[in-house]
């Protein structure tokens, strides 16, 4: 790594030395906390610094606002409906003056400025000195968290000590509605120009107790906060305007220490759901002090250190931005099934806070093999919006079966540009794939029967009824007019990657249902009675799926679809660098006219379904896609990376991984402002487990083909298997296997069985 990163390396933290005005959005995005519920971005105490932009922001999960899509032109089964997460009330903000000298960093002096993410604490830490106008030095040091065993909970503690010149310092803690970002109108990834503000329902200031509510304007949500303020000295409180305030004002004298602790609670119902704004500020005044949470906060992120662990010894920088990433993932996934994650988790508005098939793709499976207990929360909230999916699959023409929303986040589909939206149908396989995936992993049967199975019959249904069998292709099943992940070649006939998922699909669907009738009878016959499922319906299925039509290969490249390889060659060496990504520079049709990628696609379905394609073919089209991809999507790199292990390109394999692992970190795609990019974030460990690793499952069992870049010394990860959890210890001698946690088990390396006791 160069020596040009704006933070140390360091192995547990993310260190800011000095104040950056210059990359304060960034920086808010890096330093943002959360707990799959609460997202607070890392913004600055004190608001802002003059001179600088600040996009500001807390957020929940799965509150969101909604207004109707105003189309130029509207068609039949276009969505209807923006959803936008909301940026909800500022609790974690301050007001502080000093001899009437207000605290802000663009007109101030100050130095040692200082801001720490520690990633095993779970606490954002900043420190500076301020020497005000009127003489005096003042240490100031801030401490934040988002509770991560209180799903409802934040908190924070503020020090200041005097270390010279005694002055009258004025401290105000505030609720306030939030100052919404203004977003680039001519970004179609973020929010600019949609009404996210929120009305208020009530608003108090009852001794130390702080209370606002909100409600959305359409989406029927109301959201309660709660701040405690706890202190030692006098204080006032009121409401002014649109504001609770807690106020205080006292002299320091050199040697002495002002502390005080809040702690926020936030509750969101939906219009269904009763209000909880007395239990919400139960819930703020009952919370434990601020060291409290810290130690709570430590031990659950010691479990999940311990259970997800990795290592890498010889790359200081890489092992931070792996463990920057997994952090930030294990922040921002929903936990009660309900709420999933997001393309930018809670940590910015980018994608206006909505699920895509990221999820499955790439997220799911980092949980899959850490947290599987989240892993099937995350699949339990496609399960809970699976009627919104039936609806979706009614309107698009189908009499059965249901069809995930491209991007949502409720179910309802908010894709207003639906060549790049709906049409990709491969979500339906993305997400039975991972329940598949999930299955294989855990064995778990009570899932199956409740959640798993009906997701399976369901997504399958949609393929059996969207597909038919073409006698132009010689009576083989095809898939006409969908697009692929690759969203520059839209509305293509049999994309592979589609059809490899619908073939999986189809079968995984047939299987669910065997297994259902060996050992869950019950719920085999209670399924069948509710979808109404005939008896020759599997079947049907599997006929569809072995008679799945995959373009022929030209002298050895797979076209990605029927018509790839007639389009008009781009050579990516005659696109200005500034013109990327091309969607930004570039009308759609003059993309889609051309045989170029913006992502992983072809090489997405040769790295998930790598047993249907030998060695050889591999590489060559490996060769032929990497020379025709401009990875526009921060969803590609790592998919790249993986397959280059695979087939032996390890140092091209080394250069993919480098640019994913530390892309926020390094704001490679310089949108890290508008939050992070969680899929990506996974992508990279699931380079290190199933590209470095080597990491499949075939029949029930792990198999691993490990591969020690030269750059590293070794590397180590751990994986939860089946009740296990193994850890993997590589270097350039060998790797080798420890049961950690588990009953025995055999795994294999190279093909070599090893049971682990």
């Amino acid at each position: 790594m160069s020596g040009t990163a704006r933070f140390p390396y360091e192995p547990w933290t993310v260190t800011e030395d000095g104040f950056q005005n210059a990359y304060l959005r960034e920086s808010e995005s890096v330093f943002a906390l959360g707990n799959g519920l609460i997202g607070m971005r890392g913004n600055l105490e004190e608001l802002d610094a003059s001179g600088s932009e600040s996009i500001q922001g807390t957020y929940l999960n799965g509150v969101f606002d909604s207004e109707p899509i105003v189309y130029g032109e509207s068609a039949y089964g276009y969505a209807k409906n923006h959803e936008t997460i909301c940026s909800v009330m500022d609790a974690k903000s301050l007001f502080i003056e000093a001899d009437g000298e207000t605290l802000d960093l663009g007109l101030c002096r100050v130095e040692a400025h200082r801001r720490v993410l520690d990633m095993r604490a779970g606490l954002l830490r900043r420190s500076f000195v301020w020497h005000t106008e009127s003489g005096c030095a003042l240490r100031v040091e801030t401490e934040r968290l988002v509770s991560l065993t209180r799903q409802e909970l934040a908190a924070t503690r503020l020090h200041i000590a005097c270390e010279s010149g005694a002055c009258t310092l004025r401290l105000m803690s505030f609720i306030a509605p939030a100052v919404i970002a203004q977003g680039d109108p001519n970004d179609p990834r973020n929010a600019a120009g949609k009404d996210r503000s929120l009305r208020i329902g009530a608003l108090s200031a009852e001794g130390t107790l702080l209370r606002m509510q909100q409600k959305t304007k359409r989406s029927g949500f109301t959201i309660n906060c709660a701040a405690e303020q706890r202190c030692s000295f006098p204080y006032a409180s009121s409401v002014t305007g649109e504001r609770a305030e807690f106020t205080a004002e006292l002299t320091l004298n050199p040697g002495e220490t002002l502390t005080f602790e809040r702690s926020i609670c936030y509750t969101a119902t939906a219009a269904d759901e009763p209000d909880r704004w007395e239990e919400t500020a139960a819930l703020a005044r009952s919370a434990p002090a601020f060291d409290a949470l810290c130690a709570e906060q430590r031990a659950c992120l010691d479990a999940f250190w311990d259970r997800a662990g990795i290592d890498i010894e010889g790359d200081d920088a890489l092992l931070q931005g792996l463990r920057f990433n997994l952090f930030h993932l294990f922040q921002s996934v929903g936990r009660d099934g309900r709420r999933n994650i997001a393309a930018k988790g809670l940590t910015g508005e980018g994608y206006e806070g909505h699920t895509f098939w990221d999820t499955e793709a790439y997220i799911l499976p980092v949980f899959v093999y850490t947290e599987p207990t989240l892993a099937r929360r995350l699949l339990e909230y496609r399960y809970a919006i699976l009627p919104r999916a039936r609806e979706r699959a009614r309107i698009m023409g189908h009499s059965r079966g249901a069809l995930y929303a491209w991007r949502t986040i409720d179910g309802e589909e908010c894709s207003a540009y639906f060549p790049a939206g709906t049409a990709q149908y491969h979500i339906n396989g993305d997400v039975a794939h991972a329940v598949r995936e999930y299955w294989q992993a855990t064995e778990d049967l009570d899932f199956m029967a409740r959640c798993g199975a009906e997701i399976l019959v369901e997504t399958a249904r949609l393929y059996a009824d969207l597909g038919f069998f073409s006698a132009e292709k010689g009576g083989r099943f095809v898939l006409n007019c969908v697009t692929g992940p690759d969203e520059y070649n839209v509305m293509v006939n049999n994309n592979v990657y589609t059809n490899r998922v619908a073939e999986e699909n189809l079968r995984s669907a047939a299987e669910a249902l065997a297994l259902l009738r060996a050992r869950c009878p019950e719920d085999y016959a209670r399924l069948c009675r509710e979808l109404a499922i005939a008896p020759d319906e599997a079947e049907s299925w599997l006929v569809a799926a072995d008679r799945m039509y995959y373009p022929p290969s030209r002298d050895g490249i797979f076209p990605q679809d029927d018509g790839f390889l007639d389009r008009k060659p781009w050579p990516l060496a005659s696109i200005p660098p500034e013109n990327h990504p091309l969607l930004m520079h570039y009308h759609g049709l003059v993309i889609y006219r051309h045989m170029i990628c913006k992502q992983a696609d072809l090489i997405l379905a040769l790295t998930q379904y790598g047993e249907r394609y030998t060695l050889e073919e591999k590489k060559k089209n490996f060769a032929f896609y990497d020379s025709v991809t401009t990875h526009d999507s921060s969803l590609s790199m790592a998919v790249f990376s993986i397959l280059a292990n695979e087939i032996g390109e390890y140092e091209t394999a080394y250069d993919y991984f480098m640019s994913s692992a530390r892309l926020d970190l390094d704001d490679m795609h310089r949108n890290t402002k508008d939050g992070l990019h969680m899929a990506n974030m996974a992508g990279t460990f699931n380079c290190v487990t199933r590209g470095f690793g080597g990491m499949r499952v075939r029949d029930g069992a792990l198999h691993f083909a490990p591969v020690c870049p030269p750059q590293w010394q070794g590397y180590a990860f751990r994986v939860c298997f089946r009740g296990r959890v193994i850890e993997v210890r590589v270097r350039a001698d060998g790797a080798s296997y420890a049961l950690l946690r588990g009953e025995a088990i055999t795994v294999f390396s190279d093909g070599e069985a090893l049971e682990l006791k």
